[in-house]
């Protein structure tokens, strides 16, 4: 593999000077540090993932933040990707060889101070069998207006002692999540769907609506057509697309895989059963499609949004069912609690060094990210819990939240925290008109979003 052409158009756009430094393949970064002869000013790039995408941290070879202190400086819930991970976000460059320029990339990038007092900066040029040598002068050109942070006295690691105790950190649940690629399906939908996946050419359309009330096998469905595993991708989200793009037999195969998968661990019924939790997850869509339509917005990705963003309750039942029990256990015994303090009660406040607080949003919109699911979708995910957010997508998050307040007055829901509902219509522009529309919409499609449920009743 060549010098990374995103890195090369980047370095001309900017006339930089460079020079190539061809070397022996090598396997690793390290052999490709050894190999420069220069380990001492060998520029490496670490990154990082969380809700609100990806940072890269530059840094001298031999020397890497903490990961507590990266997360104290940031106020992120930051958790570093493996090469593998990091590799499809750097398409262009070969696993493990990820350049430290991350403005080529349009990454947000803090950099080490250290690395400034370089006279010569030798780094990847993201090819296993080329380096790229820049004056330090111009190395510091190439970061462009990279925050810069003092590693002084960091130690290697992750600032903390994760392995010390069974408890569930936002660490070891990141490290679970880098390797979850399939999830079942709603226990009522496995029956059918198994049948339905035998002969896709005649039960593909009715395979097709059933992806579309499920929200772990749409996420799945989401993630292969925007992969480039089979050729073209498409990056705007639209589940219909994405089934478009897979056809009906690859369709069946990830249902296939899906089927294959153990079951959710949930009991049926209580606050946290999974006939509640898919019962939020449908209404949650179907009203956020209807606030869409009032507002002109992506009827879709709303719909999207409001299915998938409470998934990560449904991860903390399959990643650790003894917590996810006693989250439920929990909600029945304070049923006028919000999940926030009960999942504080459960994984610990994050106030600690090694974690930050960690519960269904944070699992829901890491996975996401790491799946490349659409922005809005992730942003829901993650944000579901936060009415002051502003930025990127945020009246899809507002939609939600809002989809989520109205419906805690029918009884469907988890959420049991406040609501400002007349903030969140204001900063969506939607007049009581609109949203009483809405509200007669959803009751009058309730008898048949309750008759999806049905099949798990006893």
């Amino acid at each position: 593999m060549n010098v990374s052409e995103r890195l090369e158009q980047y370095l001309a756009r900017r006339g930089l000077a460079w020079t190539p430094v061809d070397i022996a393949p090598v396997t690793n970064l390290d052999e490709a540090i050894k190999a420069s002869g220069q380990a001492a000013d060998f520029a490496v790039a670490t990154v990082l993932i969380d809700v609100s995408g990806l940072l890269m941290v530059v840094h001298r070879a031999g020397n890497p933040p903490s990961l507590a202190q990266l997360r104290k400086f940031t106020g992120r819930p930051l958790q570093q990707l493996e090469p593998l991970q990091a590799a499809s976000f750097f398409d262009d460059c070969h696993p493990g060889f990820i350049p430290p320029v991350g403005a080529a990339w349009d990454l947000d990038v803090l950099v080490d101070e250290d690395i400034y007092s370089a006279r010569q900066v030798c780094f990847t040029s993201g090819s296993e069998q080329v380096l790229i040598q820049m004056a330090g002068e111009e190395f510091q050109r190439a970061l462009d207006n990279a925050r810069r942070m003092d590693f002084t006295g960091n130690e290697a690691g992750n600032g903390g002692d994760d392995e010390a105790d069974a408890t569930p950190t936002l660490n070891k649940v990141a490290d679970r999540l880098k390797g979850l690629t399939r999830l079942p399906p709603m226990p009522a939908l496995a029956g059918r769907m198994a049948e339905l996946a035998q002969d896709p050419e005649q039960h593909g359309d009715e395979l097709a609506n059933l992806v579309g009330i499920d929200p772990g096998l749409a996420a799945q469905v989401l993630r292969y057509a925007r992969s480039g595993l089979f050729g073209q991708t498409r990056q705007n989200g639209s589940l219909a697309e994405a089934i478009e793009l897979l056809g009906a037999d690859r369709l069946a195969h990830v249902a296939r895989g899906a089927v294959g998968v153990r079951s959710f661990r949930v009991a049926r019924d209580g606050a946290l059963g999974i006939n509640s939790l898919w019962r939020h997850s449908l209404y949650c869509a179907f009203m956020c499609r209807a606030l869409a339509e009032r507002l002109e917005l992506d009827q879709d990705m709303a719909y999207l949004c409001g299915l998938l963003h409470n998934f990560g309750l449904l991860l903390i039942a399959w990643l650790y069912p003894s917590e996810f029990r006693e989250l439920q256990a929990l909600r029945e015994i304070n049923p006028e609690s919000d999940m926030r303090s009960l999942e504080r009660e459960v994984f610990g406040s994050g106030e600690g060094g090694d974690t930050v607080p960690m519960g269904h949003a944070t699992l829901g919109g890491l996975l996401y990210r790491l799946w490349q699911l659409p922005e809005p979708v992730i942003k829901a995910a993650g944000l579901h819990q936060s009415p002051d957010y502003q930025g990127a997508d945020e009246d899809y998050v507002r939609m939600v939240l809002l989809a989520n307040g109205l419906l805690k007055k029918r009884g469907i829901g988890d959420e049991l925290s406040p609501d400002d509902i007349p903030a969140l219509t204001d900063a969506l522009g939607l007049g009581s008109v609109a949203l009483e529309e809405v509200q007669q919409e959803i009751s009058s499609l309730s008898a048949d979003l309750d008759a999806l449920i049905t099949p798990l009743e006893p």
